[in-house]
């Protein structure tokens, strides 16, 4: 005699069938959508990169480069809008010593690219916490140097100085100072290391007109860093909060910070892929 099922079971069994029919033809799930912490990480792209240099953008070139090529090879099509040269390199030592560098190389630029004229000092181990005065005088003789250049350009001139901690007061001075000895048709710009926008608010009462945090070769916490740029409750300098931000082409910035600075300055370490030779006469 055939075993008859109980009606419930059979029941139960047409229940779990129809279900399996219903999961079976429902459309499958969309993925989920980037977060907006996702949306803020993005790296930006090189070509992003390229857009923002050219249509706002100022290349950092050393003296080893002649900045980013034009589009054409020539020079009817320049890549950028402004380029920040590095006319003159100071180097401070013990004693009274201050080593003087100017450019050696030619320049070479597209047609039509104005120059911002960038100094870069620097201090060796051997140098006194407070310069004495005919140190300070030098680096306020290089700056006069290049102030007709800067005025016939943008009318902006930039210090590129990562003084050590122990220097920073004479730093601080050293920029009220500059500030004095130009004339107030010319503005004054600086760079500064990122750590610098946390530790108080003296950067806020530097007499300049712009100020340039350099986010990149940040090292193993450069996520860390980066992140407090994409906060803007984060605490920092209010004059880090400002239009410029200094970037490189091989450590690219989130996407999202780039595209909202206003200002931004970019470094590259292949010197653009268009070295700049010493000329003959310059050859040891």
């Amino acid at each position: 005699m055939p075993l008859r099922m109980p009606t419930l079971a059979i029941a139960g069994i047409a229940v779990a069938v129809a279900v399996a029919i219903v999961l079976s033809t429902r459309p499958a799930a969309h993925p989920p959508r980037p977060t907006r912490e996702a949306d803020a990480a993005r790296l930006a792209t090189p070509a992003e990169m390229a857009a923002a240099l050219a249509a706002r953008g100022t290349a950092w070139v050393w003296p080893a480069s002649n900045g980013p090529m034009a589009h054409d090879g020539g020079g009817s099509a320049p890549p950028l809008r402004q380029a920040a040269v590095l006319v003159e390199s100071l180097r401070i030592g013990a004693g009274s010593a201050v080593e003087r560098h100017p450019r050696m190389q030619p320049l070479v630029l597209p047609s039509g690219v104005p120059v911002v004229p960038v100094l870069h000092v620097e201090s060796d181990e051997r140098s006194p916490d407070a310069w004495d005065a005919a140190q300070v005088d030098a680096i306020v003789a290089a700056f006069a140097r290049h102030r007709d250049e800067a005025l016939r350009g943008p009318g902006l001139l930039q210090l590129d100085f990562e003084a050590p901690r122990r220097q920073r007061p004479a730093y601080i001075a050293l920029v009220h100072r500059l500030r004095q000895s130009l004339p107030p048709s010319l503005r004054l710009g600086v760079t500064v290391l990122a750590h610098w926008c946390t530790e108080g608010r003296w950067l806020d009462e530097l007499p300049v007109d712009e100020v340039v945090p350099m986010l990149y070769r940040l090292g193993p916490q450069a996520a860390a860093w980066r992140a407090r740029w994409n906060d803007p409750d984060a605490p920092m300098a209010a004059a880090c909060r400002g239009p410029a931000l200094g970037f490189a082409t091989n450590d690219p910035p989130a996407s999202a910070l780039l595209a909202r600075t206003a200002r931004p300055y970019f470094f590259d370490d292949s010197a653009w892929s268009n070295p700049s030779h010493p000329t003959v006469q310059d050859l040891p």
